[in-house]
């Protein structure tokens, strides 16, 4: 899909024209219904379901996408989602989860009606913010008539089950969420035709700018970024049903019309160009442990299987998660069964974060490497790369990133000179700087001067504001997570005098990231690919733009 293309013929009638929602379940969960670790506990999403806040404090966690928890806010979730609960230590106050079914009756080409159950609701993975006042006492209402479990009870149930529906849908804010879904479901449809924004934006009654706002609010994505995501995804399918069917014809069949064009596309976006992809997706390379995806993404291997439940980044999971055929978690006895039943060509881990019994039942699955936590990830790049018998590969890649590495190191040693810098994030509630080891692309590869007492710890550590004085930093790099948590404790902060009064932000030497996901990260994502990343973000943020 590109700007200069025609509007195709869609139609616009659904091809059920009657739904059903049927009422199945009721679960309230609060502080005490949370396993340990409480910070990671989960909700099965083996159905539809509505999940209504009565608490004001807490997050949900829907496919790695952060939502504060409001009271009288409505999530609208579907099957198969990773959905995880975070609750305050408040056991009157949590979430209720409204399980149900969908059906369709079918009259489309059909002499007789069918039918079918569907997995879909209008504008799954929405925030519905409705008015606190009338959703708790409906919601309450359901779960007693619920739990009374009479006939008669039930019917009320369900009859408050359908007016906590409309109200969903009647939410003028998810009018606008159901016409974008819409919109995305005609992409998906017909993303190798040829489409204009302003079709869509016409479908959706919105003006054309506006409409690509809300769309890449909403979707996380731009249009036609979307477009070339669902176009690169089946072009990817073909290449491993259809091995030996040419470049081109790959192209034409997912709607492009230029092969170069495509495959420029296709290695912008993959690191990789087809023939590569195509050869290396042949190796079935299980990553353990989460950080091994980024050593592999660097030896232009997409790994076989690898965990996809991040929940601090959507980076991996909307990049990659098609080609990870076998998705793992961060539970053992899944990971285990799931790995024994696809059988892959071998096993990379962290041995720091396996269990000794767990490592000896994943070397009896396949050959395995377990690599020491405490090397660094230049190391752990080679040891993967000699491993995989891509040493050479590894070698090349570590030539590159150096020279890259010292062509930025020049221009922003211009800039910084003999300043001492210290990276600020500010998460939720805390104030956390990064340590010498997190902050290593900034210190060791671009030669940037540290602020002092950073030796004294590894990754990061949680400060009040009175003692950022301490680090005597003369520049500051200053991430604000863009949650509402963390964004009201900025605010705060910037108000306080002991942050006014800090050198460097009195000296107006304090450097914005733009919320990079590569910054929201865990800091301990020490890899190859997620330090290429950050070796550009921080030459964004340091450099003055030219």
């Amino acid at each position: 899909m590109n700007e200069e293309i025609t509007p195709s013929e869609v139609e616009d009638e659904h091809p059920y024209n009657t739904l059903w929602y049927k009422l199945t379940n009721i679960e309230r969960i609060v502080i005490k219904d949370l396993q340990w670790p409480v910070e990671r506990d989960f909700i099965k999403a083996d159905s539809l379901m509505l999940v209504i806040s009565d608490t004001t404090e807490g997050r949900l966690v829907i496919n790695g996408q952060y939502f504060a928890l409001r009271v009288g806010t409505v999530f609208i979730c579907k099957p198969g989602q990773l959905i995880e609960v975070g609750l305050p230590k408040d056991e009157d106050h949590g979430v209720y989860v409204l399980r149900f079914q969908a059906a369709a009756i079918a009259h489309k080409n059909a002499a007789e009606p069918s039918i079918q159950s569907v997995n879909t609701f209008p504008g799954e993975g929405e925030a519905i913010h409705l008015p606190v006042s009338t959703v708790i006492p409906l919601v309450r209402m359901i779960v007693t008539h619920w739990e009374q479990g009479t006939i008669a009870d039930r019917f009320r149930a369900e009859a408050g089950f359908y007016e906590l529906l409309s109200l969903v849908l009647q939410n003028e804010e998810h009018k606008t969420s159901i016409a974008l879904e819409y919109a995305k479901f005609m992409l998906e449809r017909d993303y190798t035709e040829e489409i204009t924004i302003e079709a869509l934006a016409a479908r959706a009654g919105l003006s054309r700018f506006h409409f690509m706002r809300l769309f890449k609010e909403k979707f996380g994505k731009g249009v036609i970024e979307y477009v070339t995501e669902l176009r690169l995804s089946k072009a990817k399918e073909l290449m491993r049903e259809l091995p030996n069917a040419s470049i081109r014809d790959i192209a034409f069949q997912v709607g492009y019309k230029n092969e170069i064009y495509f495959s420029t596309n296709f290695k912008k976006h993959m690191g990789m160009a087809p023939a590569v992809y195509l050869k290396n997706t042949k190796m079935k390379v299980a990553a353990y442990s989460w950080v091994n995806i980024g050593q592999l993404l660097a030896l232009q291997i997409i790994p076989y299987a690898a965990p996809m439940d991040h929940y601090w980044t959507d980076f991996y999971r909307n990049k990659y998660a098609y080609d990870v055929t076998v998705p793992l978690s961060h539970h053992y006895d899944f990971n285990l069964t799931a790995l024994r039943q696809s059988a892959p060509d071998c096993i990379i881990g962290i041995d720091a974060w396996i269990p000794k019994d767990e490592q000896v039942k994943l070397t009896e699955t396949a050959p395995t490497l377990f690599l020491p936590w405490d090397r660094n990830w230049r190391d752990h790049l080679n040891h993967i790369g000699n491993f995989l018998g891509k040493s050479k590969e590894a070698v090349k890649w570590l030539h590159s990133y150096d020279l890259r590495a010292a062509e930025l190191r020049e221009n922003v040693k211009l800039t910084i000179q003999e300043d001492k810098v210290l990276v600020i994030t500010v998460h939720h509630n805390e104030i956390l700087v990064w340590g010498r080891l997190a902050g290593t692309v900034l210190y060791d590869d671009l030669g940037v001067s540290p602020a002092i007492q950073l030796d004294q710890f590894q990754w990061t550590k949680s400060v009040k504001v009175l003692e950022l004085a301490e680090f005597e930093a003369d520049q500051l790099i200053l991430n604000i997570c863009k949650d509402p948590i963390s964004q009201a404790t900025w605010a705060d902060l910037a108000k306080q005098g002991e942050w006014r009064n800090l050198s460097a932000v009195k000296k107006e030497r304090v450097h914005f990231t733009p919320g990079y996901a590569g910054w929201e990260a865990p800091w301990n994502e020490h890899t190859a690919f997620n330090h290429e990343r950050l070796l550009q973000q921080i030459a964004q943020i340091l450099l003055p733009a030219t």
